[in-house]
């Protein structure tokens, strides 16, 4: 059997799809009811006010849904086996006439792409109720927060670099990369989180999140003196690339170490993690 064929890779992922179903429906309705909550909040906010506190409001609104809409991404790497919660449902999935390999990879589809495809949709239908609120409620501005929210996400990371001097694209451009190779690295520690750990994913990956954070911001700290910033400008924007690179082959070992614990993952296990 070869390692990865893309027919019976398409056939797991519609039985995925086929056994998901309600999950993804729950999980979209419980996120819609979270960003719903946020856009009351900026309606009520804005019953009666000006129009530059409504919008205002709106890309308060925005901004704290997206906020909202990141971390859901982030955390989505905890439920990435939330179908082996069973015995019942681990030898159903282990027996699927699959390589691991094509399990695993239509499993961190879902976790990935799917939890990321739910959270906007969510966010979508939430701006709808939003918009139909804010018409019965009066407020000025009823239009879709969806391009903003687009816009932020993908427009305004180049706008804001491209705006910069000379002097700070180079630094502009080490922290842009930093942060999205940090993003990558936390979903990594999530989607590892919910690969070892058989209960309490979110919590105990949480857990282990701050405490890497508790021991290595000190040692930061202490390591880059601010008041030098300007001096050691070269210096710290080196740091930053190290780091970018750091936090991309840290995130490549932890979905390498999942789909190693996923392999060595048993019918019968009563322990709390997966090994």
């Amino acid at each position: 059997m070869k390692n990865f064929d893309i027919n019976r890779f398409g056939s797991v992922l519609k039985w995925n799809a086929l056994m998901t179903k309600k999950e993804i429906l729950t999980n979209t309705a419980s996120m819609t009811f979270a960003f719903v909550v946020l856009a009351v909040v900026q309606v009520m906010s804005s019953r009666n006010k000006s129009d530059m506190v409504v919008a205002d409001n709106f890309n308060s609104f925005t901004s704290f849904a997206l906020f909202v809409f990141l971390i859901i991404c982030s955390i989505g790497g905890c439920w990435i086996f939330n179908n082996m919660k069973t015995k019942e449902q681990r030898i159903t999935f282990k027996m699927l006439p699959a390589t691991d390999l094509e399990k695993f990879v239509a499993r961190a589809l879902y976790a990935t792409i799917v939890w990321w495809l739910m959270a906007f949709v969510a966010f979508c239908l939430a701006d709808l109720f939003r918009m139909l609120v804010s018409l019965i409620a009066g407020v000025s501005i009823t239009g879709s927060a969806v391009p903003l929210f687009l816009s932020m996400i993908f427009a305004n990371t180049n706008v804001s670099i491209n705006s910069l001097n000379t002097n700070d694209v180079a630094f502009a451009t080490a922290i842009f990369v930093m942060a999205h190779a940090w993003a990558f690295w936390v979903h990594s520690l999530y989607i590892l989180g919910g690969t070892l750990f058989r209960r309490r994913q979110f919590v105990q990956t949480t857990l282990a999140h701050c405490v890497i954070g508790l021991v290595f911001t000190p040692i930061l700290i202490n390591f880059v003196d601010t008041s030098y910033a300007v001096a050691l400008r070269e210096t710290i924007i080196s740091m930053v690339w190290v780091a970018a690179v750091v936090f991309i082959v840290w995130g490549l070992v932890d979905w390498w170490l999942s789909y190693r614990i996923f392999r060595r993952m048993q019918v019968i296990n009563n322990k709390w993690l997966n090994i």
